[in-house]
């Protein structure tokens, strides 16, 4: 597939109250605000560098920031402007760039993190080789501790990069590009939403917190289908899939390709996995520790030599 630059949202929401850290997370505190005004580097907001490092790396563009305007109002870039909860921020976001740009792929980031070119440039490039996908999701290896320096705590999971191989250590990224016309984007908005709630807790937590909260909706969704005459699969998909790929998870024994399957299942509508058999959902291993250290707690952001407005 011949490349071209991909339009990105840069998730930049307001941080309402400080997140709840995992045990083990030590005497850490944790950020609240607009992380990427509030956050400054060699006097200039943590959304200048990532502006600067996403354009350098000639991936990108246009480049939206999805947040409230008042607080980015002096930044080099449009902003969208959304002051709800994660999962809306997202869907304000996505409705606004797919409604300008209809048929486009679309990527997606956060505003907290201090990304390497080189590393950006190196993902990028693992999506073209295996593009088209429907959503491209990368695992980043998370090495040894002393790498992660300030965000060792971060919970992290292990998963078989093929059957017979050992497992290895990840974390998830904090880039992801989507083809929104095969993706059931309401469910997704809500599934991150929640996800979002439940970031850096135990696996089995946020499964039973996540599943909760979206099994009625899943049900009405199904009933819908069967008035519409369609197959009423969503319920048995998502409850099947996140069943057992949170169980292997949790064990260090889900592979690689059980996890895009899975993924696949809950996020890819029915109708267009039938039309496209070949397309996948992508989820590779990769190496690029920047784009896994997103500053969640003081202690990150200061590692960096940050200050705070």
């Amino acid at each position: 597939m011949a490349r071209q630059k991909v339009p990105l949202i840069i998730l930049g929401g307001r941080v309402r109250k400080p997140p709840k850290l995992p045990p083990g997370s030590g005497d850490r505190h944790p950020l609240s605000g607009c992380k990427g005004i509030d956050i400054r580097l060699a006097g200039r907001t943590l959304i200048a560098h990532l502006l600067e490092r996403l354009r350098n790396s000639g991936a990108f563009e246009p480049i939206f920031v999805a947040g409230p305007a008042d607080a980015y109002s002096d930044s080099e870039v449009e902003v969208i402007d959304t002051d709800a909860g994660f999962g809306q921020n997202i869907q304000t976001a996505m409705q606004t760039v797919v409604g300008r740009l209809p048929g486009s792929k679309v990527a997606v980031t956060t505003c907290d993190i201090l990304p390497e070119v080189s590393e950006l440039e190196a993902l990028v490039d693992d999506y073209w080789q295996t593009a088209p996908s429907d959503l491209w999701f990368p695992l980043i290896v998370a090495g040894e501790e002393r790498q992660l320096g300030a965000s060792s705590w971060k919970p992290k999971y292990r998963v078989v990069p093929e059957p017979g191989q050992e497992a290895v250590t990840v974390l998830p990224s904090h880039l992801t590009i989507v083809d929104p016309e095969s993706l059931r984007l309401g469910f997704m908005y809500r599934l991150f939403d929640l996800a979002y709630r439940t970031r850096n807790r135990p696996i089995r937590y946020r499964r039973s917190y996540i599943l909760r909260h979206v099994m009625w909706s899943l049900i009405v969704q199904d009933l819908l289908h069967l008035v519409e005459r369609r197959w009423p699969t969503l319920t048995f998909d998502v409850v099947t899939s996140s069943m057992r790929t949170g169980n292997d998870l949790r064990r260090g024994i889900a592979t690689q390709a059980e996890l895009e399957d899975s993924l696949r299942k809950i996020f890819v509508r029915r109708r267009h996995r039938k039309k496209f058999p070949g397309r996948r959902i992508r989820i590779p291993l990769l190496k690029a520790l920047s784009l896994a250290r997103d500053i969640d707690t003081v202690e990150e952001a200061e590692a960096l030599g940050a200050t705070f407005a």
